[in-house]
């Protein structure tokens, strides 16, 4: 079993989330993601979910829902991208919370642009037979649903992410109650063992009235 560490698995979520914040971007500037062709195939529409305007070939009808799902995808992403930076770079702890958070916004930002997609596939279904012939769909469409991918990816990635910091915080726990009980079952000091006192009583040449004075020659003995 290959076994990832946890920097490079933070180095290819920030690289990947980067991504999809850039494909967001360019979703929203170009705004050919399908070609709309009239009946008689003279008439050719560019059209795009983040345009407000309506246009003659298809007026729009509820697409105000796909743009709100789409703008709540590219802000958590941004989101996901500045936290993902700040985790790479230690600006923020890194925490289990962080992490749940992280996996939670990832999955839900790409369940949001999933169904922001397919819903506006729906609606180019049904305004086909309605309001134009055929409709084509660009390169824009594609790098859209890659963003999911990549999303879904990240969401693996800080799945991973959050198993290897609770494994890594569950050892420490574990080496840390183990250094206590070999701490705690080391023995006491060992106090410093009684000396041996020799006493060796000498008797002075002087004796004073009612009283002796013994001299006392003490050796330590350890």
């Amino acid at each position: 079993m290959v076994h990832i560490s946890n920097r490079n698995i933070q180095v290819m979520n920030t690289f990947l989330s980067s991504w999809t914040v850039f494909f967001l971007a360019i979703g929203i500037i170009m705004k050919e993601w399908v070609i709309l062709i009239s009946e008689n195939k003279k008439i050719k529409k560019i059209h795009s979910p983040w345009m407000v305007c309506c246009t003659t070939l298809w007026p729009e009808d509820n697409l105000k829902v796909i743009r709100i799902m789409m703008i709540s995808a590219l802000g958590f992403s941004f989101f996901l991208n500045l936290m993902q930076g700040l985790k790479l770079t230690y600006m923020i702890p890194q925490n289990k919370l962080v992490h749940v958070i992280a996996v939670i916004l990832n999955f839900l930002s790409g369940t949001l642009l999933l169904c922001a997609l397919l819903q506006y596939y729906h609606k180019l279904k049904q305004g086909q037979s309605v309001y134009f012939a055929s409709y084509k769909i660009t390169w824009i469409t594609f790098t859209a649903f890659l963003n999911v991918f990549i999303l879904f990816v990240c969401g693996i990635l800080s799945v991973l992410e959050c198993m290897q910091f609770t494994k890594s915080c569950s050892c420490l726990n574990i080496h840390k109650s183990a250094n206590d009980c070999k701490e705690s079952s080391l023995p006491e000091c060992t106090t410093i063992p009684h000396s041996i006192v020799h006493v060796y009583p000498t008797n002075s040449k002087k004796d004073t009235p009612n009283k002796q004075v013994q001299t006392h020659h003490v050796t330590w003995t350890l």
